[in-house]
């Protein structure tokens, strides 16, 4: 192999890959640089459901985007729980930004009141100085502390579980929306629980399931008025966690629909391939825009999920209808 050829096979090497021989033809023709560069941008992935400390996430906006960068995704949305305290934080112009050319899309997570299951609606490409999203995310943050104290007298009725008076206090002016995986991480340091899904498995989940009737919250139709308002795209978020039968979640789904709802998360880490296929046969009868995610959380919050890929690398998202409707 002469020295030309050698090169060309080193710097594909660099990007993991060996092209065919018939490709490495069109390099002697000057465009091997160039080839490089659509190679390495058809490999950037799509991560669109991700949480940062300003939620129950462990890493911190600017931390997020620099580890996306390190794990190629090309664009990432920031959707934190019904806070966008974490997004304002962001200066796209910043040069880790504009360099790396990643795009990063403003987005929530909000919480839609439900009395089973979990509804979560996405928003994507919201205007973040919007006023009446802002009225409403600090109210959302008010709900959120009480949430957890309901939560948290809960474990103490059931399972005699106390907490230190430094520790309740530091949760409650903590600078970001509380959530269970804070309690669970307290569980974790009074040696309650070794891990946040043992903490949530032995006793966060019967107690939220307990307290949920007293929380205040938000309607599924405040929930998608609110991000149309300000500017954004609704999408349903897991909509396996409604935990409905197929009747019942296309009745639903039909009325939000008329309520404003422009999207479905087709892919996301709890999803099997069956529920990939069929959420993905609905998006396309309803004529929704189609949206996927981790749902990333961080090592220590969710373990076995990993940015961009998912859970054991069920997703490798590269494109989304979703995408066509963001600016």
């Amino acid at each position: 192999m002469d020295k030309r050829a050698s090169q060309i096979y080193y710097e594909m090497d660099k990007y993991g890959d060996r092209m065919m021989l018939d490709t490495l033809n069109k390099f002697y023709n000057g465009q091997l640089r160039a080839l490089i560069e659509e190679y390495k941008n058809s490999e950037k992935l799509i991560d669109m459901h991700t949480h940062t400390s300003y939620s129950d996430g462990e890493l911190s906006p600017i931390k997020l985007i620099e580890y996306a960068i390190k794990r190629k995704i090309g664009t990432l949305s920031i959707t934190d729980h019904d806070t966008i305290e974490g997004v304002k934080t962001i200066d796209k112009t910043s040069p880790l930004i504009v360099e790396s050319k990643i795009k990063v899309v403003n987005g929530i997570e909000l919480t839609a009141k439900v009395n089973k299951g979990r509804m979560h609606i996405l928003g994507y490409d919201i205007d973040i100085d919007n006023e009446d999203l802002n009225k409403e995310m600090m109210i959302l943050r008010d709900n959120s502390i009480n949430s957890v104290l309901s939560v948290m007298e809960q474990i103490k009725k059931d399972y005699e579980i106390v907490f230190g008076y430094e520790d309740i206090k530091k949760l409650v002016n903590a600078n970001h929306n509380l959530g269970r995986p804070d309690l669970a991480k307290l569980c974790i340091k009074y040696g309650y629980a070794a891990s946040v899904q043992e903490a949530f498995d032995k006793y966060l989940i019967d107690a939220y399931n307990k307290t949920r009737h007293t929380n205040k919250g938000i309607s599924y139709e405040e929930c998608l008025d609110l991000i149309t308002k300000s500017g954004g795209i609704p999408v349903l978020a897991h909509p396996k966690t409604l935990e409905l039968t197929e009747k019942e979640f296309l009745i639903l789904l039909k009325d939000m629909i008329k309520c404003g709802l422009r999207g479905i998360e087709v892919y996301h880490s709890s999803h099997t391939k069956e529920n990939t296929e069929y959420y993905e046969k609905i998006a396309k009868e309803y004529d929704l825009l189609i949206s996927g995610g981790s749902d990333y959380h961080g090592k220590s919050v969710k373990p076995d999920i990993e940015l961009g890929r998912g859970k054991n690398n069920n997703l490798k998202i590269k494109e989304l209808s979703l995408l066509d409707k963001i600016h």
